[in-house]
């Protein structure tokens, strides 16, 4: 049996240690960022109140570093929605600077969060790792962790005018776009389904059903135009549209990154609207800006490169383990 603690009662202590000391930070790699702001947002993220049952944070005690603490959390939307007690390791940091330890034994936490969670019924644990942790990446394999996608996240500056490569034959959508409806939804469900990107860490993961991954884009894209999962989804300007993009704003933060960042979320393209998006970036890039957006980021899978308007930001390794 391994030793911890609940970190709950001290989340609200540590924030000040994290936002000064945090190692890294979800948009850092954003050029003209205020990397004390993203440290701060992130800091509250990972020191959030949780409900009970939703909060796997712990304090663990491990050799030659100290207490680290280990955020983790049960995820329960996904949870009720794949019917499977799923949950989310956000970082694993010691309780002094530095935070970033590379030559530390974190076997020991992370043995502390798997009895947690196998204890709050956990079923799937996944976690998203940055390149740098290499303590952290050691002790998951040595838990037995899976490696089931490596992502590229990427940004790009909408205050100039990028020119993608078109394809030969550009299709019959590419005059324009305008904003998605809810009528546009049967054409935009078919494409989120059938669309599959075999990379990303959903279908790159034999252990879910692809039924409900299929059910989960189809609500995505729902939601999406809905307002509740983007701020903006566009799509060709025809009757029924077979491709789309979407965008948050993310407004909040923008006073603390001292940047007007957007961020891409969710795209699909059937086969015969492929080169819509390249044929309308100019004119999507104004919209953006009379949003007030100066910058956008996002990510994709490094199987599937970048395309000649992006640059790229940083790696990040999604790990999982069944329990």
């Amino acid at each position: 049996m391994v030793s911890f603690e609940p970190l709950s009662p001290m989340a609200e202590e540590l924030r000040g240690l994290l936002t000064e000391h945090l190692p890294w930070s979800p948009v850092d790699y954003v050029p003209g960022i205020s990397l004390q702001g993203d440290r701060a947002i992130f800091a509250e993220q990972l020191t959030a109140p949780l409900a009970s049952e939703n909060d796997l944070r712990i304090v663990a005690p491990v050799r030659d570093v100290g207490r680290v603490a280990v955020f983790a959390q049960r995820l329960p939307w996904d949870s009720d929605f794949f019917g499977l007690e799923i949950a989310r390791l956000d970082g694993v940091f010691p309780l002094e600077p530095p935070l970033h330890r590379p030559a530390a034994d974190l076997a020991p936490a992370v043995a502390g969060l798997l009895e947690q969670a196998r204890s709050r019924g956990i079923r799937y644990l996944f976690a998203h790792v940055d390149p740098r942790d290499q303590a952290l990446l050691r002790a998951l394999g040595q838990h037995g962790f899976a490696l089931i996608e490596t992502r590229l996240h990427y940004h790009l500056s909408v205050q100039i005018v990028h020119y993608l490569r078109l394809p030969d034959h550009l299709p019959q959508m590419a005059s324009g776009f305008r904003l998605a409806t809810e009528e546009d939804l049967p054409s935009l469900k078919r494409v989120a389904r059938e669309s599959v990107n075999p990379y990303d860490r959903f279908h790159g993961d034999p252990l879910l059903d692809r039924a409900t991954v299929d059910r989960l884009m189809e609500t995505w894209i729902e939601r999406s135009v809905t307002g509740e999962f983007a701020d903006l989804t566009i799509v060709p300007d025809v009757e029924r549209p077979t491709a789309f993009i979407t965008y948050r704003f993310h407004k909040q933060h923008w006073p603390r990154w001292g940047l007007h960042l957007a961020q891409v979320v969710l795209s699909a393209v059937s086969p015969e609207a492929l080169g819509w998006f390249a044929a309308v970036g100019p004119e999507v890039h104004r919209h953006l800006r009379a949003e007030g957006v100066q910058h956008c980021f996002g990510k994709t899978q490094i199987t599937l490169g970048l395309d000649s308007a992006a640059q790229f930001g940083k790696g990040e390794h999604i790990f999982r383990i069944a329990l």
